[in-house]
């Protein structure tokens, strides 16, 4: 947040700065901008720029609505309170049959030191099945999944940046240039790819 402040902040001193580092910082800040002030165009970067996000809000979504099913699921299936818990809790609701068996084991592993669940109703849970907390972990798995692509797309957007800010940088230091790179954006629910197209002149 704060480098994009600053980067505000310093525009008015790009003006004054040669073709090349305006471009530069303008297209660093919004993709396409250094483009569209060097010679025009531009908007392939924008256009990728929204499809990333669209993409991260997308998968954030999709994570959360996974998440919604498996809390759903876990309350049905194994009696389990799930308001106010920490991701621990729910990690164990994925590996133990109940908090008895959570207990047990703790208490072997760690002894005197284990970290148990308090004999409260609010900390309870028993699957019905075994089943049922295997499809339990099937269910957080993919939430998680959903969430890790999302952070791989903040990766990309700022790949995107800084591929825009270079190649904005280039265009504006060739008043002719003969070749020329478009961003392409994939997204989908098995994640998201960035790549370039180069096209000739």
């Amino acid at each position: 947040m704060w480098c994009w402040i600053a980067l505000i902040l310093l525009l008015p001193g790009v003006a004054e700065a040669d073709k090349a580092q305006g471009a530069f910082w303008r297209s660093l800040l919004v993709p396409g901008w250094g483009q569209k002030y060097a010679r025009g165009g531009g908007g392939g970067f924008l256009a990728a720029e929204l499809a990333l996000w669209g993409g991260y809000w997308g998968f954030e979504w999709l994570s959360q609505v996974r998440r919604n099913r498996y809390e759903a699921y876990a309350a049905e299936h194994a009696g389990a309170r799930l308001q106010g818990k920490g991701r621990d809790y729910f990690d164990d609701l994925g590996f133990y049959a109940s908090r008895l068996e959570h207990n047990q084991f703790a208490r072997y592993e760690d002894g005197p030191n284990a970290e148990l669940y308090p004999v409260e109703a609010d900390f309870f849970w028993e699957w019905d099945r075994d089943e049922s907390r295997q499809h339990y972990r099937e269910l957080r798995n993919a939430s998680q999944h959903a969430q890790r692509q999302a952070l791989y797309v903040t990766g990309l957007v700022v790949v995107n940046h800084l591929v825009a800010a270079i190649h904005a940088a280039r265009v504006a230091s060739t008043e002719h240039a003969q070749t020329g790179f478009a961003p392409k954006v994939a997204v989908g629910p098995g994640g998201a790819a960035f790549f370039l197209v180069r096209h000739f002149y």
